[in-house]
């Protein structure tokens, strides 16, 4: 398999300093924005795509706040086919300043309360970006201009383009769907299965050529010490061309909403185990997946955790996503410049045109064999039936 060419184009190193100067006018700003926190709207190609972040403040003698790169607070994503979508030569990057007086959210749009403190706009070259391996666009400050008013602050912004490679698969049914095949995508023009689900809810634990998973209820019932039943309520065998299985995820905690609530809550998530196989014909434990509803904000939260050989969890991302709307549950771990893209999934809302297929793409420089893609394809299942199952039990 090729992996695909993505352009990702990273936004960090975010602050803001104000106010300018000692006026009358840049003291009242300042005195007024005590109380507020500060989050920035990034707009690119003319609002075509926009997503928030939240600002630091920093002062002007603060030099040593940018000794490291701090990010990525915002990254867009780009597959060769949406760059093509693009006219060539520059885009605009806007960057919109705003306060929040109450305990706002910066991933939602800007409320009428909002007060806009100003904008500054970059011109971004996205197609020229893909002639080098890293291209840094802009580094530094930049005046936050207010329309028809003077300048009262500063905005610290860093942008770079990274190239990467990526495998990419899609399956037009869900995993819990009969004959659900998973093809991969080169470039989003060719496409071949290499993967299937098959789906159960009793066991993964008997039968055909699936037969060596038996291996995984004796280890849960050892490692993990679950009942029978609970190593059994649900599960998802990612099986390779030739019907082996490749990676499984597992019900571990079923989802249960609270009598008071009506919902899946954060105390008692429902989780997931997902496993691989190795060459000594054992499984391993590979992740965790848990996940719950928030009623009052119509979300629903994703908390993925690697294991290690103790079984000790090591969280590595946190997602909290519109239950009506749905988008995508993404993994990003630390790097020495600033963060790696590992694996997006799209999750499906709840809305009447919301399609049911998933999309799944892993960065190439993580991936060392076969069960490694079938591990993230497995994850991917199981966001898909865990915003199933918490909309129900909403």
């Amino acid at each position: 398999m090729d992996p695909s060419v993505f352009l990702r184009l990273l936004i960090f190193n975010l602050a803001v300093r104000l106010p300018l100067g000692a006026s009358t006018a840049a003291t009242a700003i300042k005195e007024a924005l005590s109380s507020a926190s500060l989050y920035v709207r990034i707009k690119l190609a003319d609002g075509r795509f926009s997503k928030s972040a939240a600002l630091h403040i920093v002062s002007c003698d603060d030099v040593g706040w940018f000794a490291a790169p701090k990010g990525p607070a915002v990254a867009f994503d780009f597959s060769k086919l949406e760059l093509n979508q693009f006219a060539k030569g520059a885009v605009n990057l806007t960057l919109e300043v705003y306060a929040c007086f109450d305990d706002c959210c910066p991933t939602v749009l800007p409320s009428s309360q909002d007060w806009v403190l100003g904008s500054t706009t970059l011109k971004i070259d996205l197609s020229k970006s893909m002639e080098e391996r890293v291209m840094e666009h802009h580094s530094g400050w930049r005046d936050v201009e207010m329309k028809d008013g003077p300048c009262f602050s500063q905005l610290h912004v860093s942008v770079c383009a990274e190239k990467e490679e990526r495998f990419v698969f899609k399956a037009s049914k869900g995993p819990a769907a009969s004959n659900s095949r998973v093809c991969h995508v080169q470039d989003s023009q060719r496409s071949r299965s290499v993967f299937s689900y098959l789906f159960s809810q009793d066991s993964v634990m008997s039968g055909g050529k699936t037969g060596g998973l038996k291996l995984v209820k004796k280890w849960i019932k050892k490692k993990l010490g679950l009942a029978d039943q609970k190593a059994q309520d649900c599960s998802v065998t990612v099986q390779d061309k030739s019907g082996l299985p490749a990676a499984v995820a597992l019900m571990t905690e079923p989802f249960v909403p609270t009598l008071d609530t009506n919902s899946i809550t954060s105390a008692k998530p429902g989780s997931w185990l997902i496993l691989q196989p190795r060459n000594s014909g054992k499984w391993e434990a590979w992740g965790k997946l848990s996940a719950w509803t928030e009623p009052a904000e119509g979300r629903i939260t994703y908390r993925f955790e690697r294991l290690t050989d103790s079984l000790d969890g090591i969280p590595v991302s946190y997602s909290s996503i519109s239950r009506k709307d749905g988008g995508r549950f993404s993994i990003d771990l630390p790097t020495d410049r600033t963060r790696g893209f590992v694996m997006s999934a799209s999750v499906k809302g709840e809305g009447k045109r919301q399609s049911s297929a998933l999309n799944v793409e892993v960065a190439a420089k993580f991936v060392r064999s076969k069960e490694d893609l079938a591990a993230y394809v497995a994850l991917a299942a199981a966001l898909d039936l865990s915003s199933d199952a918490c909309r129900a039990c909403s």
